[in-house]
């Protein structure tokens, strides 16, 4: 290999190394996010299912060396804690919460004039009722589901703060065991408005990931298929909702840290390989001279 293949190696192996510190800094600051997935980096060799003619090394002139890609890990389960809120709701198993994003919002009234066409996906359910009387996560996702308890086409859910037939006040919303949403009254009365739908994909690593914890289907993710978790049957391969619980972010900081301290020796040795390459480069030129 010429002293400029050992640099070109040398310089891919550094921007590989920063793409896994990125995703190091990414998971480290997401560890206390609510559904948050760890990013991981997946290294890979650029001569992977190439062969030269000859040895693959010796005597070879292809350039070797290493690139990276973000490696998603949407699979995984976060470990499901309680939470004070009542219309918080955390997943257990497969499946998404089917979010929308607002296209504007009312500058007077804080509240969203309209919807984009595209569902988004998500598992960060820390949802709260807003003055529009929708259900909206910290991250400023609207909850799409099912006005009835058997629907499984996906809408966006506005709920009925007025009073009921009794004349008993709206007390508060909540999201139950298995995602039925659930009105109560100041009478003690409860009434129905919505069952919570969850989304499933062929491979649900392949989802484009748009901010942290939102995510839209992709051709290698495959389309949604939509399940209701209170239906026996037909229900898509999805798991289960808890209602009045979060789901903790993957992230294992100890894990994080191990591995930053690595990508920072790689990058280091590298950065030195350039220095002892550019520095023969520099005798190389002077024993021209």
């Amino acid at each position: 290999m010429t002293i400029n293949g050992v640099m070109n190696v040398a310089v891919q192996a550094i921007t590989a190394q920063s793409m896994a510190i990125s995703n190091i800094s990414d998971n480290v600051a997401n560890a206390t996010t609510t559904g948050y997935k760890a990013v991981e980096t997946q290294f890979l060799d650029v001569l992977q299912g190439m062969q030269a003619t000859s040895s693959p090394v010796l005597g070879s002139t292809r350039q070797m060396g290493v690139v990276a890609a973000a490696d998603f890990a949407n699979r995984g389960q976060g470990q499901i804690v309680d939470d004070d809120s009542t219309t918080a709701a955390a997943i257990s198993g497969n499946g998404f919460f089917v979010v929308a994003k607002a296209t504007a919002v009312d500058p007077e009234t804080g509240e969203p004039t309209g919807f984009e066409s595209t569902p988004y996906y998500t598992r960060q359910g820390d949802f709260h009722l807003d003055s529009s009387g929708r259900l909206v996560n910290s991250a400023g996702y609207y909850l799409m589901g099912s006005a009835s308890g058997t629907g499984t086409t996906p809408s966006i859910l506005t709920i009925d703060t007025s009073d009921n037939a009794a004349g008993g006040g709206f007390s508060s919303v909540s999201i139950a065991d298995g995602g039925v949403i659930t009105v109560n009254y100041d009478d003690g009365s409860t009434g129905t408005q919505g069952q919570v739908l969850l989304a499933n994909f062929r491979e649900p690593d392949s989802l484009d990931r748009i901010d942290g914890t939102a995510y839209v289907a992709t051709a290698e993710s495959g389309a949604a298929v939509y399940g209701n978790p209170m239906a026996g049957t037909n229900r898509a391969g999805i798991g289960t909702i808890v209602g009045g619980a979060l789901e903790s972010s993957t992230v294992d900081t100890a894990d994080q840290m191990t591995k930053l301290i690595m990508a920072q020796q790689a990058y280091s040795m590298n950065s030195q390989v350039i220095q002892a390459a550019n520095e023969m480069m520099t005798t190389v030129v002077g024993m021209k001279g």
